[in-house]
């Protein structure tokens, strides 16, 4: 249990080609590009910006996943490690 919280705190873990949002085939590459380059600063920049969260929602935060299994890492964890 926890290798698996460690492994959800830590986007070191994630290969840039990992699918945050499955539902629109988003990947962390192109999020943190949406972060560093395209300047989104809320999980609605990154809808509008990458369509990332704008289908079921699961991917937004561990809370809006109602999905199983639930997903690895959500939309507010990496605002939340770039926006520091």
């Amino acid at each position: 249990m926890k290798l698996l919280k460690k492994r959800e705190n830590s986007m070191a873990n994630f290969q840039h080609s990992y699918k945050v949002c499955t539902c629109k085939d988003v990947t962390l590459g192109e999020i943190i590009h949406a972060i560093e380059e395209e300047g989104a600063k809320t999980i609605d920049d990154l809808g509008d910006i990458t369509d990332a969260g704008t289908a079921c929602g699961c991917c937004k935060s561990a809370k809006d996943d109602y999905g199983n299994p639930k997903m690895e890492l959500y939309l507010d964890q990496i605002l939340e490690k770039f926006n520091k």
